[in-house]
């Protein structure tokens, strides 16, 4: 089965200047369906023919079992099978699971009593071994490496050749193969053969990077790679999380530093070259194929809010949906998104709002009709400052505030004695499109609150009006936003404590009165697309796919309310 991703031409820079050279090896992939016994969890493929294992190997948890292999071996049988026999005869260790995975699959070898020596410091000649057998690539006779310091004779000589052959070391005259490997030239060794094999990138970087505070110290050479690794990166330090903080979030807005200098170990080395076996392979799962969408997705864009429902269905239809290609890292937001689509330049949007008017007048003027498919349940909703004793405005009074400025004190709209600090969004936001939908009446925000109130982003709002409450005198804020947004964001920000929903008309908006329509603010979240949309485009697809029982699990999955109920 062919990935359909470029092949990557390896780029050698290792300890030197930059001096790129081609790798001749490509490499294709190949599957096996059916896979059962998930209980054991230390599955691979391996050649039936000589029982080789296959170091690339990736189970998709849905009875598929994946490879990428030199595609010289594509022809060649392969067949399942497991290493934990391995993993238990180190079962009264502490030794590292990755150690033992990679044992299992050929890329470590134990000495005499079968010990793995995990706190040994990893040469660059063992570190070139791992690499060339990560990639199963067949191994050069070690006659001439090109290096004048490793003799045909040494055990290493084969694999140092074969790694300058693939781009993974630099041509230079010296390989110094007894020498410590450090951190940047490990990293940059393992980059070099995830390129070589296809799974990596080196120009771009990757979709999940994290701040580095010792970036400086990384030599100029390294630093291509450690970008395009991200986070995949086990070679990293946390470097401000005290002792015994293991709250995720935490960690994932905490600083790191690289160390770039220091000698890696052999259980790092093993780390490293495990976390990119099971983190850069991207392969189609059975939800994919099923939809036709192995070959090609969509070119998708959208609002901000629903960037969460686009990384949900690259996760739901590729193993490390992530890092597809076509994965878009951002969304162009509401306003913007609407005109690339009428423009061409994507196939379709994820869009939480009804288009505004110019948005309509740009697709009549461009002659574009558009097509919106309902896929998800949302609202828009308006919140308050938590110690705000009012619990809820009509449509009407939202509508006097926001057009006519017409109330300076919660205490008129049967709340307490309180200065009232209304909160709109720019013009260009989707926010904006819900409140012309429902409020404006085809008239303008009030001008002084947008020149001294207006929140440029989504997440701003809800800071915004948090920030703007104050006690002397007594004062709370007021704004909107997207029902599903306003909780999604609370997972990252923790607004939600700060900050209250309003019932509108009597009716507080929740899960439920969203999905059967009697809060007065509900809608949809859509696929949009051009009409004219070809029936078996990609973008047509894909919609299809959203209103299947695995679509709707993306919604779920994204923080949205599903329109069809779970097993349906």
């Amino acid at each position: 089965m062919n990935r359909g991703f470029r092949q990557l031409i390896c780029t050698l820079l290792l300890c030197t200047l930059l001096c790129p050279v081609a790798s001749a090896t490509t490499f294709t992939t190949v599957r096996v369906d059916g896979i059962e016994d998930f209980g054991v969890y230390y599955k691979w493929l391996r050649y039936a023919d000589d029982q080789t294992p296959i170091p690339l190997s990736l189970c998709d948890w849905n009875g598929s079992l994946y490879a990428t292999i030199p595609a010289e071996n594509a022809g060649r049988p392969v067949e399942v099978f497991s290493v934990q026999e391995i993993i238990d005869q180190y079962a009264d260790t502490d030794m590292p699971y990755a150690m033992l995975e990679l044992l299992g699959c050929g890329v470590l070898t134990g000495d005499a009593n079968g010990d793995l020596h995990p706190t040994r410091i990893t040469t660059r000649a063992e570190a070139a071994a791992m690499l060339v057998r990560t990639l199963g690539v067949p191994q050069a006779d070690g006659a001439n490496s090109g290096y004048t310091d490793v003799p045909a004779s040494a055990w290493y000589a084969p694999v140092v050749q074969t790694a300058r052959k693939c781009g993974i070391i630099s041509p230079d005259s010296m390989f110094h193969p007894n020498d410590p490997v450090t951190r940047e030239q490990f990293v940059a060794m393992t980059a070099r053969a995830m390129s070589c094999a296809g799974l990596l990138d080196m120009d771009q970087p990757a979709p999940n990077t994290v701040v580095l505070q010792d970036e400086n110290l990384i030599s100029p050479w390294a630093r291509d790679a450690y970008e395009s690794l991200g986070t995949t990166m086990d070679l990293l330090t946390i470097s401000n999380v005290p002792t015994g903080n293991n709250d995720p979030m935490y960690i994932a807005s905490s600083l790191y530093s690289a160390e770039p200098k220091k000698m890696v170990e052999r259980q790092e080395a093993a780390a490293l070259i495990n976390s990119c076996i099971q983190s850069l392979q991207v392969y189609p799962t059975a939800a994919a194929r099923a939809a036709r969408l192995d070959e090609q997705m969509p070119s998708i864009d959208g609002s901000t809010s629903t960037l969460p429902i686009t990384q949900a269905v690259y996760q739901t239809l590729f193993t490390n949906g992530i890092r597809h290609p076509a994965n878009p890292v951002t969304h162009s937001k509401s306003h913007a998104s609407y005109e690339r689509l009428i423009n061409g330049e994507v196939d379709m949007l994820f869009a939480s709002v009804y288009p505004a008017s110019d948005i309509l007048e740009l697709a009549q003027e461009k002659g574009v009709e558009l097509e919106l498919i309902p896929i998800a349940y949302d609202a828009m909703v308006f919140f308050t400052n938590a110690d705000n004793p009012a619990t809820g405005l009509t449509m009407q009074q939202i509508s006097d505030i926001y057009v006519d400025n017409a109330y300076s004190n919660w205490s008129t709209l049967g709340g307490p004695d309180a200065l009232l600090y209304p909160y709109c969004r720019n013009n260009d936001s989707g926010s904006h499109a819900q409140m012309e939908r429902y409020f404006l009446n085809g008239k303008e925000i009030n001008e002084t609150i947008r020149q001294e109130t207006t929140s440029y982003a989504m997440q701003s709002i809800l800071t915004d009006v948090i920030d703007a409450q104050t006690a002397d005198p007594t004062g709370y804020a007021l704004g909107y936003s997207i029902y599903y947004y306003y909780w999604n964001a609370n997972m990252v920000l923790g607004t939600a404590e700060h900050l209250k929903l309003l019932a509108i008309d009597g009716v507080v908006p929740t899960d439920e009165t969203i999905a059967n329509g009697s809060y007065p603010l509900s809608n949809n979240t859509y696929i949009v697309l051009r009409k004219d949309t070809p029936d078996d485009a990609p973008a047509r697809r894909l919609a299809a796919f959203m209103l299947t029982e695995a679509g709707q699990q993306c919604v779920e999955n994204a923080g949205y309310g599903p329109l069809l109920p779970s097993g349906y």
